[in-house]
Protein backbone atom coordinates (compact mmCIF):
# COMPACT_ATOMS: atom_id res chain seq x y z
CA UNK A 1 0.00 0.00 0.00
CA UNK A 2 1.25 3.50 -0.83
CA UNK A 3 0.68 6.59 1.26
CA UNK A 4 -1.54 7.97 -1.53
CA UNK A 5 -4.14 5.20 -1.32
CA UNK A 6 -7.52 6.01 0.26
CA UNK A 7 -7.90 5.17 3.93
CA UNK A 8 -10.90 4.57 6.15
CA UNK A 9 -11.54 5.19 9.82
CA UNK A 10 -12.43 2.15 11.91
CA UNK A 11 -12.98 2.29 15.67
CA UNK A 12 -10.74 5.31 16.07
CA UNK A 13 -7.95 3.97 13.83
CA UNK A 14 -7.13 4.87 10.24
CA UNK A 15 -6.85 1.83 7.95
CA UNK A 16 -6.10 1.45 4.22
CA UNK A 17 -9.14 1.05 2.03
CA UNK A 18 -8.87 -2.53 0.78
CA UNK A 19 -10.00 -4.15 -2.45
CA UNK A 20 -11.58 -7.40 -1.31
CA UNK A 21 -12.86 -10.29 -3.43
CA UNK A 22 -14.92 -13.12 -1.94
CA UNK A 23 -15.30 -16.55 -3.57
CA UNK A 24 -18.18 -18.54 -2.12
CA UNK A 25 -20.99 -20.94 -2.99
CA UNK A 26 -23.47 -18.64 -1.25
CA UNK A 27 -25.67 -16.29 -3.26
CA UNK A 28 -26.21 -12.63 -2.45
CA UNK A 29 -29.83 -12.45 -3.63
CA UNK A 30 -32.84 -11.10 -1.77
CA UNK A 31 -35.08 -13.86 -0.44
CA UNK A 32 -32.26 -16.30 0.33
CA UNK A 33 -30.78 -16.93 3.74
CA UNK A 34 -27.77 -15.02 4.96
CA UNK A 35 -24.71 -16.74 6.35
CA UNK A 36 -21.75 -15.21 8.13
CA UNK A 37 -20.07 -14.40 4.80
CA UNK A 38 -22.92 -12.05 3.85
CA UNK A 39 -22.74 -10.14 7.11
CA UNK A 40 -18.96 -9.78 6.95
CA UNK A 41 -19.10 -8.63 3.31
CA UNK A 42 -21.75 -6.03 4.15
CA UNK A 43 -19.84 -4.69 7.13
CA UNK A 44 -16.62 -4.39 5.10
CA UNK A 45 -18.55 -2.39 2.51
CA UNK A 46 -20.03 -0.18 5.23
CA UNK A 47 -16.48 0.38 6.51
CA UNK A 48 -15.78 1.72 2.98
CA UNK A 49 -13.72 -1.16 1.65
CA UNK A 50 -14.33 -2.12 -2.00
CA UNK A 51 -16.01 -5.56 -1.89
CA UNK A 52 -16.83 -7.93 -4.76
CA UNK A 53 -18.83 -11.03 -3.84
CA UNK A 54 -18.49 -13.82 -6.44
CA UNK A 55 -20.79 -16.84 -6.34
CA UNK A 56 -19.40 -20.09 -7.72
CA UNK A 57 -20.80 -23.63 -7.53
CA UNK A 58 -23.77 -22.94 -9.81
CA UNK A 59 -24.44 -23.48 -13.53
CA UNK A 60 -27.26 -24.35 -15.88
CA UNK A 61 -27.43 -27.60 -13.88
CA UNK A 62 -28.87 -25.49 -11.05
CA UNK A 63 -32.04 -25.30 -13.14
CA UNK A 64 -32.61 -28.98 -12.39
CA UNK A 65 -32.13 -28.61 -8.63
CA UNK A 66 -33.31 -25.09 -7.79
CA UNK A 67 -35.01 -23.26 -10.66
CA UNK A 68 -35.90 -20.12 -8.61
CA UNK A 69 -32.27 -19.74 -7.46
CA UNK A 70 -30.97 -20.07 -11.02
CA UNK A 71 -33.48 -17.55 -12.31
CA UNK A 72 -32.63 -15.08 -9.54
CA UNK A 73 -28.92 -15.34 -10.31
CA UNK A 74 -29.25 -15.29 -14.10
CA UNK A 75 -31.55 -12.26 -14.07
CA UNK A 76 -29.05 -9.80 -12.59
CA UNK A 77 -25.75 -11.52 -11.76
CA UNK A 78 -24.98 -14.05 -14.52
CA UNK A 79 -21.27 -13.50 -15.30
CA UNK A 80 -21.55 -9.86 -14.30
CA UNK A 81 -21.80 -7.74 -11.18
CA UNK A 82 -24.90 -6.20 -9.67
CA UNK A 83 -24.66 -3.36 -7.15
CA UNK A 84 -26.04 -4.58 -3.81
CA UNK A 85 -25.11 -1.54 -1.73
CA UNK A 86 -22.48 1.19 -1.63
CA UNK A 87 -19.04 -0.43 -2.08
CA UNK A 88 -20.61 -3.90 -2.47
CA UNK A 89 -21.16 -5.75 -5.74
CA UNK A 90 -22.23 -9.36 -6.26
CA UNK A 91 -21.93 -11.54 -9.35
CA UNK A 92 -22.24 -15.22 -10.23
CA UNK A 93 -20.09 -17.42 -12.44
CA UNK A 94 -22.73 -19.41 -14.36
CA UNK A 95 -21.15 -21.78 -16.90
CA UNK A 96 -23.14 -24.52 -18.67
CA UNK A 97 -21.77 -27.12 -16.21
CA UNK A 98 -19.98 -27.07 -12.87
CA UNK A 99 -18.24 -29.57 -10.62
CA UNK A 100 -20.13 -30.45 -7.46
CA UNK A 101 -19.87 -32.72 -4.44
CA UNK A 102 -21.92 -35.89 -4.42
CA UNK A 103 -22.51 -38.98 -2.36
CA UNK A 104 -22.22 -41.03 -5.55
CA UNK A 105 -18.99 -43.07 -5.55
CA UNK A 106 -18.66 -43.11 -9.34
CA UNK A 107 -19.15 -39.36 -9.64
CA UNK A 108 -16.66 -38.69 -6.85
CA UNK A 109 -14.09 -40.74 -8.77
CA UNK A 110 -14.54 -38.35 -11.71
CA UNK A 111 -14.53 -35.30 -9.46
CA UNK A 112 -10.72 -35.27 -9.23
CA UNK A 113 -10.54 -34.18 -12.86
CA UNK A 114 -13.82 -32.23 -12.88
CA UNK A 115 -12.83 -29.93 -10.02
CA UNK A 116 -9.38 -29.34 -11.55
CA UNK A 117 -10.97 -28.26 -14.83
CA UNK A 118 -13.66 -26.21 -13.13
CA UNK A 119 -11.20 -24.39 -10.87
CA UNK A 120 -8.89 -23.37 -13.71
CA UNK A 121 -11.09 -20.70 -15.23
CA UNK A 122 -13.19 -17.69 -14.28
CA UNK A 123 -14.78 -15.24 -16.74
CA UNK A 124 -13.53 -11.72 -17.30
CA UNK A 125 -15.80 -9.97 -14.80
CA UNK A 126 -14.23 -12.06 -12.02
CA UNK A 127 -10.67 -12.06 -13.34
CA UNK A 128 -10.52 -8.28 -13.47
CA UNK A 129 -11.34 -7.75 -9.80
CA UNK A 130 -9.23 -10.70 -8.66
CA UNK A 131 -6.18 -9.33 -10.48
CA UNK A 132 -6.56 -6.00 -8.65
CA UNK A 133 -7.47 -7.40 -5.21
CA UNK A 134 -5.56 -6.73 -2.00
CA UNK A 135 -7.35 -9.64 -0.32
CA UNK A 136 -9.04 -12.73 -1.71
CA UNK A 137 -11.30 -14.60 0.69
CA UNK A 138 -12.02 -18.22 -0.21
CA UNK A 139 -14.82 -19.89 1.73
CA UNK A 140 -14.75 -23.57 2.63
CA UNK A 141 -16.36 -25.78 -0.01
CA UNK A 142 -16.22 -25.66 -3.81
CA UNK A 143 -14.40 -22.31 -3.79
CA UNK A 144 -11.26 -24.18 -2.69
CA UNK A 145 -10.95 -25.50 -6.26
CA UNK A 146 -9.99 -21.96 -7.38
CA UNK A 147 -7.11 -21.46 -4.92
CA UNK A 148 -4.26 -22.20 -7.35
CA UNK A 149 -5.95 -20.15 -10.06
CA UNK A 150 -6.25 -17.17 -7.72
CA UNK A 151 -2.58 -17.42 -6.68
CA UNK A 152 -1.51 -17.56 -10.33
CA UNK A 153 -3.75 -14.63 -11.30
CA UNK A 154 -2.66 -12.42 -8.41
CA UNK A 155 0.34 -13.74 -6.45
CA UNK A 156 0.62 -10.51 -4.44
CA UNK A 157 -2.88 -10.61 -2.94
CA UNK A 158 -3.33 -11.78 0.62
CA UNK A 159 -5.39 -14.95 0.83
CA UNK A 160 -7.83 -15.78 3.63
CA UNK A 161 -9.43 -19.19 4.09
CA UNK A 162 -12.82 -18.47 5.64
CA UNK A 163 -13.57 -21.91 7.03
CA UNK A 164 -17.01 -22.28 8.58
CA UNK A 165 -17.53 -26.05 8.44
CA UNK A 166 -15.67 -29.32 8.59
CA UNK A 167 -15.71 -30.44 4.96
CA UNK A 168 -16.55 -34.06 5.69
CA UNK A 169 -19.47 -32.93 7.87
CA UNK A 170 -21.12 -31.11 4.96
CA UNK A 171 -20.48 -33.89 2.44
CA UNK A 172 -17.75 -32.12 0.44
CA UNK A 173 -16.15 -34.23 -2.28
CA UNK A 174 -12.95 -36.05 -1.26
CA UNK A 175 -10.99 -34.00 -3.82
CA UNK A 176 -11.96 -30.78 -2.01
CA UNK A 177 -10.74 -32.26 1.25
CA UNK A 178 -7.41 -33.09 -0.44
CA UNK A 179 -7.17 -29.57 -1.89
CA UNK A 180 -7.74 -28.16 1.61
CA UNK A 181 -4.96 -30.32 3.04
CA UNK A 182 -2.51 -29.30 0.32
CA UNK A 183 -3.36 -25.58 0.38
CA UNK A 184 -3.99 -24.79 4.02
CA UNK A 185 -0.41 -23.78 4.83
CA UNK A 186 -0.30 -21.55 1.72
CA UNK A 187 -3.11 -19.28 2.92
CA UNK A 188 -1.92 -16.17 4.72
CA UNK A 189 -4.65 -16.70 7.32
CA UNK A 190 -7.20 -19.39 8.16
CA UNK A 191 -10.19 -17.89 9.95
CA UNK A 192 -12.52 -20.19 11.93
CA UNK A 193 -15.39 -19.44 14.35
CA UNK A 194 -14.52 -22.28 16.73
CA UNK A 195 -11.38 -23.56 18.43
CA UNK A 196 -12.69 -27.10 18.03
CA UNK A 197 -13.07 -26.60 14.29
CA UNK A 198 -9.54 -25.20 14.04
CA UNK A 199 -8.18 -28.24 15.85
CA UNK A 200 -9.92 -30.58 13.40
CA UNK A 201 -8.40 -28.94 10.31
CA UNK A 202 -5.30 -30.34 8.58
CA UNK A 203 -2.06 -29.16 10.21
CA UNK A 204 -0.01 -26.24 9.00
CA UNK A 205 -2.60 -23.48 8.76
CA UNK A 206 -2.15 -20.10 10.40
CA UNK A 207 -5.43 -20.35 12.31
CA UNK A 208 -7.23 -17.42 13.91
CA UNK A 209 -10.42 -17.99 15.94
CA UNK A 210 -13.04 -15.26 15.57
CA UNK A 211 -16.50 -16.06 16.91
CA UNK A 212 -19.70 -15.59 14.96
CA UNK A 213 -21.60 -12.34 15.35
CA UNK A 214 -25.12 -10.97 15.33
CA UNK A 215 -26.75 -8.07 13.53
CA UNK A 216 -27.29 -6.05 16.70
CA UNK A 217 -28.98 -3.09 14.98
CA UNK A 218 -31.51 -5.38 13.33
CA UNK A 219 -32.27 -7.37 16.48
CA UNK A 220 -32.52 -4.23 18.62
CA UNK A 221 -35.17 -2.74 16.33
CA UNK A 222 -38.65 -3.23 17.78
CA UNK A 223 -40.92 -5.09 15.37
CA UNK A 224 -44.51 -6.38 15.74
CA UNK A 225 -45.06 -10.02 16.57
CA UNK A 226 -45.92 -12.27 13.62
CA UNK A 227 -47.65 -14.75 15.95
CA UNK A 228 -51.34 -15.05 16.77
CA UNK A 229 -52.32 -13.30 19.99
CA UNK A 230 -52.18 -15.71 22.93
CA UNK A 231 -50.31 -18.44 21.03
CA UNK A 232 -47.07 -20.05 22.19
CA UNK A 233 -44.34 -20.51 19.63
CA UNK A 234 -41.01 -22.23 19.05
CA UNK A 235 -38.68 -21.36 16.18
CA UNK A 236 -35.96 -23.22 14.31
CA UNK A 237 -33.74 -21.60 11.67
CA UNK A 238 -31.25 -23.20 9.29
CA UNK A 239 -30.92 -26.60 7.68
CA UNK A 240 -27.50 -27.77 8.82
CA UNK A 241 -27.76 -31.36 10.16
CA UNK A 242 -31.47 -30.80 10.78
CA UNK A 243 -33.04 -33.51 12.97
CA UNK A 244 -36.60 -33.75 11.69
CA UNK A 245 -37.42 -36.67 13.98
CA UNK A 246 -36.57 -34.65 17.09
CA UNK A 247 -38.76 -31.71 16.02
CA UNK A 248 -41.60 -34.09 15.11
CA UNK A 249 -41.37 -35.63 18.59
CA UNK A 250 -41.49 -32.18 20.20
CA UNK A 251 -44.54 -31.21 18.16
CA UNK A 252 -46.32 -34.45 19.07
CA UNK A 253 -45.58 -33.93 22.76
CA UNK A 254 -46.79 -30.32 22.70
CA UNK A 255 -49.81 -29.92 20.38
CA UNK A 256 -50.52 -26.57 22.05
CA UNK A 257 -47.23 -25.11 20.76
CA UNK A 258 -46.69 -23.95 17.16
CA UNK A 259 -43.29 -24.91 15.72
CA UNK A 260 -42.01 -22.55 13.02
CA UNK A 261 -39.32 -24.09 10.79
CA UNK A 262 -37.20 -21.85 8.55
CA UNK A 263 -34.65 -23.11 6.03
CA UNK A 264 -35.05 -26.85 6.53
CA UNK A 265 -37.28 -29.05 4.39
CA UNK A 266 -39.75 -31.61 5.74
CA UNK A 267 -40.42 -35.09 4.40
CA UNK A 268 -44.14 -35.73 3.98
CA UNK A 269 -47.00 -33.75 5.52
CA UNK A 270 -46.14 -32.19 8.91
CA UNK A 271 -48.42 -32.08 11.94
CA UNK A 272 -50.85 -29.19 12.03
CA UNK A 273 -48.73 -27.36 14.64
CA UNK A 274 -45.57 -27.53 12.47
CA UNK A 275 -45.23 -24.60 10.05
CA UNK A 276 -42.68 -25.01 7.22
CA UNK A 277 -41.47 -21.75 5.64
CA UNK A 278 -38.50 -22.81 3.48
CA UNK A 279 -35.79 -20.25 2.77
CA UNK A 280 -36.61 -16.65 3.64
CA UNK A 281 -34.56 -13.49 3.64
CA UNK A 282 -33.06 -13.02 7.07
CA UNK A 283 -34.73 -9.69 7.83
CA UNK A 284 -38.19 -11.27 7.56
CA UNK A 285 -37.25 -13.99 10.07
CA UNK A 286 -36.04 -11.63 12.80
CA UNK A 287 -39.52 -10.87 14.26
CA UNK A 288 -40.10 -14.63 14.65
CA UNK A 289 -36.94 -14.80 16.77
CA UNK A 290 -37.73 -11.68 18.77
CA UNK A 291 -41.19 -12.87 19.79
CA UNK A 292 -40.75 -16.66 20.09
CA UNK A 293 -41.13 -18.41 23.43
CA UNK A 294 -38.04 -20.54 22.81
CA UNK A 295 -35.59 -21.53 20.08
CA UNK A 296 -34.67 -24.98 18.82
CA UNK A 297 -31.23 -26.12 17.65
CA UNK A 298 -32.17 -29.61 16.42
CA UNK A 299 -28.75 -30.79 15.27
CA UNK A 300 -28.24 -34.44 14.40
CA UNK A 301 -24.51 -34.67 14.90
CA UNK A 302 -21.51 -36.80 15.77
CA UNK A 303 -18.62 -36.11 18.14
CA UNK A 304 -16.60 -34.55 15.27
CA UNK A 305 -19.37 -32.01 14.72
CA UNK A 306 -19.50 -30.64 18.26
CA UNK A 307 -17.68 -27.55 16.97
CA UNK A 308 -21.12 -26.42 15.76
CA UNK A 309 -21.87 -25.35 19.32
CA UNK A 310 -19.18 -22.69 19.02
CA UNK A 311 -19.81 -21.78 15.37
CA UNK A 312 -23.60 -21.94 15.23
CA UNK A 313 -25.20 -18.69 14.09
CA UNK A 314 -28.58 -19.70 15.45
CA UNK A 315 -27.29 -20.24 18.99
CA UNK A 316 -25.83 -16.73 19.04
CA UNK A 317 -29.00 -15.23 17.54
CA UNK A 318 -31.33 -17.06 19.93
CA UNK A 319 -29.19 -16.01 22.87
CA UNK A 320 -29.04 -12.38 21.76
CA UNK A 321 -32.85 -12.39 21.66
CA UNK A 322 -32.94 -13.79 25.20
CA UNK A 323 -34.52 -17.10 24.19
CA UNK A 324 -34.29 -20.41 26.04
CA UNK A 325 -32.82 -23.02 23.68
CA UNK A 326 -33.63 -26.71 23.29
CA UNK A 327 -30.56 -28.51 21.95
CA UNK A 328 -28.94 -31.98 21.99
CA UNK A 329 -26.99 -32.98 25.07
CA UNK A 330 -23.92 -33.70 22.92
CA UNK A 331 -23.40 -29.95 22.41
CA UNK A 332 -21.29 -28.40 25.23
CA UNK A 333 -23.18 -25.10 25.17
CA UNK A 334 -22.49 -23.35 28.46
CA UNK A 335 -24.84 -20.36 28.45
CA UNK A 336 -27.55 -20.54 31.09
CA UNK A 337 -30.38 -20.53 28.52
CA UNK A 338 -29.56 -24.09 27.36
CA UNK A 339 -32.03 -26.92 27.94
CA UNK A 340 -30.44 -30.16 26.79
CA UNK A 341 -32.31 -33.20 25.50
CA UNK A 342 -31.02 -36.68 24.76
CA UNK A 343 -30.20 -36.90 21.07
CA UNK A 344 -31.03 -40.60 21.14
CA UNK A 345 -33.98 -41.92 23.09
CA UNK A 346 -35.37 -38.75 24.69
CA UNK A 347 -38.73 -39.51 26.32
CA UNK A 348 -39.37 -36.42 28.45
CA UNK A 349 -40.11 -34.02 25.61
CA UNK A 350 -43.00 -32.32 27.39
CA UNK A 351 -40.86 -31.79 30.46
CA UNK A 352 -38.12 -30.16 28.37
CA UNK A 353 -40.60 -27.93 26.57
CA UNK A 354 -42.25 -26.86 29.82
CA UNK A 355 -38.81 -25.97 31.20
CA UNK A 356 -38.25 -23.75 28.15
CA UNK A 357 -41.65 -22.11 28.54
CA UNK A 358 -41.08 -21.36 32.21
CA UNK A 359 -37.55 -19.95 31.79
CA UNK A 360 -37.51 -16.17 32.02
CA UNK A 361 -35.80 -14.23 29.24
CA UNK A 362 -32.62 -12.53 30.38
CA UNK A 363 -30.23 -9.97 28.84
CA UNK A 364 -27.44 -12.00 30.44
CA UNK A 365 -27.91 -14.65 27.75
CA UNK A 366 -26.26 -12.30 25.23
CA UNK A 367 -23.16 -11.48 27.29
CA UNK A 368 -19.95 -11.60 25.22
CA UNK A 369 -21.65 -12.05 21.83
CA UNK A 370 -19.85 -10.11 19.06
CA UNK A 371 -21.55 -7.87 16.53
CA UNK A 372 -20.80 -8.30 12.83
CA UNK A 373 -18.88 -5.02 12.95
CA UNK A 374 -16.59 -6.63 15.53
CA UNK A 375 -16.22 -9.78 13.43
CA UNK A 376 -15.46 -7.85 10.22
CA UNK A 377 -12.82 -5.69 11.90
CA UNK A 378 -11.13 -8.63 13.60
CA UNK A 379 -11.18 -10.74 10.42
CA UNK A 380 -9.60 -8.02 8.29
CA UNK A 381 -6.95 -7.40 10.93
CA UNK A 382 -6.13 -11.12 11.01
CA UNK A 383 -5.93 -11.25 7.20
CA UNK A 384 -3.25 -8.56 7.08
CA UNK A 385 -1.15 -9.64 10.03
CA UNK A 386 2.37 -10.40 8.90
CA UNK A 387 3.48 -14.01 8.94
CA UNK A 388 6.11 -14.81 11.56
CA UNK A 389 9.61 -15.31 10.21
CA UNK A 390 10.49 -18.97 9.59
Amino acid sequence: MTNLEPRVKTAGAVEPRRKIVILTSHVFVRGYRKASIHFVASRWAEQRHDVHFITIGHSWLTLLKDRPRFRALSQCQANRFETIAANLQAGAYLPPLHAFSSGNRVLNAANELLFQLYGNYLPGFARRVLAAADLVLIESGSALAFFKYVKKLNPKARTLYFCRDLLRSVGAAPVLQRIQTAAIDQFDTVCVPSERLGALLPPGGRVRVIQQGVDAALFDREQPSPYALGSRNAVSIGNMLFDEAAVAAMAAAAPDIDFHIFGASWRGPPRSNVKIYGERDFESIVPYLQHADFGIAPYRLTADEIYLAESSLKLAQYSYCGLPILLPDLIPFTRSNAIAYRMDGETAWREKIDAALSMRRSPSFRKGILTWDDVALQTLKAAFEMKPAP
